[in-house]
């Protein structure tokens, strides 16, 4: 009775932590907002759907990345340095870091 109880647990343990890695890599990689919903969403439907849908938000946080992040700092630097709020020599710091 006891190792079923301990078998049982693991299995839940694991079914939960591999339902929660695509999530876990999105947030490691950044990304946020709608696309972050989607992949929550897709990774947890994955239990209902036999794992399809999970497969196809593994893919999406892997895929999924800065890129529209790095374009929303870049617009908010420029706004900034516009604005006096920051010098030339920091903007170009911080834009190189962005565009590397």
């Amino acid at each position: 009775m006891l190792f079923e109880f301990i078998f049982i647990f693991l299995a839940i343990a694991l079914l939960f932590l591999l339902t929660c890695m695509p999530v876990m890599i999105a947030k490691s990689r950044g990304i946020t907002g709608n696309e972050k919903a989607i992949i929550i969403l897709l990774s947890w439907l994955g239990l209902l759907s036999g794992g399809i849908t999970w497969i196809v938000a593994l893919i999406m946080s892997c895929v999924w990345g800065k890129s529209t992040d790095n374009l929303e700092s870049l617009e908010k630097l420029s706004k900034l340095y516009k604005a006096k709020a920051i010098t030339r020599e920091e903007f170009e710091r911080q834009k190189a870091k962005y565009l590397s």
